[in-house]
């Protein structure tokens, strides 16, 4: 029997079951012909899009209200990639993909250890506006029959740095649990990290590739 549990956001942990998930097409897929941004999705009274922010900060307002089963609070912000065509000053959504959001857990909370197993690092960057870290990543999954298996994602939070010119940088790590999933083949994600709260001036993120350490450096200011 296959275990294929949804993916849902938990307390403090990203939890990816034995199954995929929802990609970013980039030109190639069913996707190619429409408009991609990564977006802040605002859930009416109905539980339904009414408009959205992109990451440029330009606001959307809908033709057409979308709803999406993971959209379950009414007056919500919700980050998103929307596939959209642009008609003047409105936009028709052609289709919604939820993405997870990602909260700094301290390292010292921590207490089973720090786990780094290997992923593949896509990309990471910061959004034009300053708002969220976002990062692009595979993971290796397939099916199984055990129902507890689950891979566990969560960026801790290590050091806040002080630089030689009186700058700051926070040292993240990107925890990640195989969590007993098999490593058959590889699904696309993303998670952003919001940057609002933060007091340091740049963010270094150490996550373990299967070509190893990899460091990763960005101003978010």
């Amino acid at each position: 029997m296959m275990n294929c549990r949804n993916l849902f956001w938990g307390v403090a942990l990203l939890l990816f079951a034995a199954c995929t998930q929802d990609a970013y097409e980039k030109g190639t897929g069913v996707d190619s012909y429409v408009q991609a941004d990564f977006v802040e999705a605002h859930a009416n009274a109905d539980k339904k899009m009414d408009y959205a922010v992109t990451d440029e900060d330009q606001r959307l307002t809908m033709m057409s209200l979308r709803s999406a089963s993971w959209m379950t609070k009414a007056d919500t912000i919700y980050r998103a990639i929307l596939y959209y065509e642009q008609y003047g000053a409105l936009t028709n959504p052609v289709r919604l993909s939820k993405v997870s959001v990602a909260h700094i857990i301290h390292k010292d909370s921590v207490k089973s250890g720090i786990k780094t197993d290997p992923l593949t690092l896509e990309s990471v960057w910061v959004s034009t506006n300053k708002r969220y870290l976002n990062v692009g990543f595979y993971l290796k999954t397939g099916s199984t029959s055990d129902d507890e298996a689950m891979q566990l994602l969560a960026v801790i939070g290590d050091t806040l740095m002080t630089n030689a010119d009186n700058t700051h940088t926070l040292w993240l790590r990107l925890y990640h649990d195989q969590g007993g999933v098999p490593e058959y083949y590889s699904t696309h994600s993303y998670f952003s990290l919001p940057l609002q709260d933060l007091t340091a001036d740049s963010i270094r993120l150490t996550v373990n590739t299967y070509q190893g350490e990899v460091v990763k450096t960005l101003s978010i200011h």
